[in-house]
């Protein structure tokens, strides 16, 4: 995992370590030109408390797509188990299911698309198949789209009276708290932190190391040196994880296990033998995506 979090930053290593070997010899004329004593540690204060408060909105949001993505698991089991409960027990029973769960899957996978920008290459022939077993010709339905197709379905039950009133308004509920999580989901997606103060984070980070590798530098000799870099690359870690971390719908190390918690969806709704209900990675794998 650290050299996969090395490996993602390793641009801005090189190019942190590329600046500091050219300023090393002159590094105590430098210190004295532009550190005066009181400067590095008011630039220390500003920058933790920036820098902390960025990594921990950055962290909310990733605990919240995290929530989101719980809440849905949680309001498609109510949607089986409000069908199970709701439909009558006949022949006819089965197809409804089938499509009213094949839907709900759907809807989970198509979210999960909407968000990383693609399927993950393991499971896209079996969504498009999902598609073509529920009878749906654009396989490139929006998750609104979908809603819409749920919405109609259930209207369809209430006409030919396979559910009464009150078991209507019981799915349509469940279906609003998956269109609300899907909506929150969307709004991280849509609404990251300011540009303009992501710029400024990373602006003072990159000074501070700068300056705190000169410092560092010009009064320990030659151990200084590396003591200034690895503290200066610390900082740029630290940085970079909360920038990281801001974006959970990533497919990576620092993304939210998307495809799995697809995969756990299809395994309860239709059955875990379905070819969705596999994950891309094995309960072993180091990364789940």
């Amino acid at each position: 995992m650290g050299w996969l979090t090395i490996k993602s930053i390793k641009i801005e290593i090189l190019f942190a370590l590329t600046l500091c070997i050219a300023s090393a010899p002159l590094a105590s004329s430098i210190a004295k030109e532009i550190l005066p004593e009181i400067l590095l540690p008011l630039l220390g204060i500003s920058v933790s408390v920036f820098t902390a408060f960025r990594n921990t909105q950055a962290y909310n949001r990733w605990w919240e797509a995290r929530l989101l993505w719980g809440g849905l698991i949680v309001h498609s089991r109510n949607w089986r188990n409000g069908l199970l409960a709701l439909l009558p027990n006949d022949e006819i029973k089965e197809q409804d299911l089938i499509n009213l769960l094949g839907l709900q899957v759907l809807l989970t996978w198509t979210t999960n698309r909407e968000l990383r920008g693609s399927f993950h290459p393991s499971c896209a022939n079996n969504v498009r198949d999902l598609y073509y077993q529920l009878g749906i010709t654009n396989n490139n339905c929006s998750s609104q789209e979908l809603m819409q197709i749920l919405a109609a379905k259930l209207l369809d039950l209430s006409d030919r009276n396979r559910i009464d009133g009150f078991g209507r308004l019981h799915l349509l509920d469940i279906q609003r708290d998956t269109s609300n999580a899907i909506g929150g989901l969307e709004r991280i997606r849509n609404q990251p932190l300011p540009a303009a103060y992501d710029l400024f984070i990373r602006c003072i980070v990159w000074a501070f190391g700068y300056l705190l590798f000169l410092r560092l530098d010009a009064m320990h000799e030659p151990s200084g040196a590396l003591i200034g870099f690895i503290s200066f690359i610390g900082f740029i870690i630290a940085e970079r994880l909360g920038a990281f971390t801001e974006s959970p719908f990533v497919d990576g190390i620092f993304g939210l296990p998307m495809n799995r918690i697809c995969a756990t969806i299809s395994s309860n709704l239709l059955n875990a033998d379905h070819p969705l209900a596999t994950p891309p990675h094995n309960q072993s794998a180091l990364i789940w995506t």
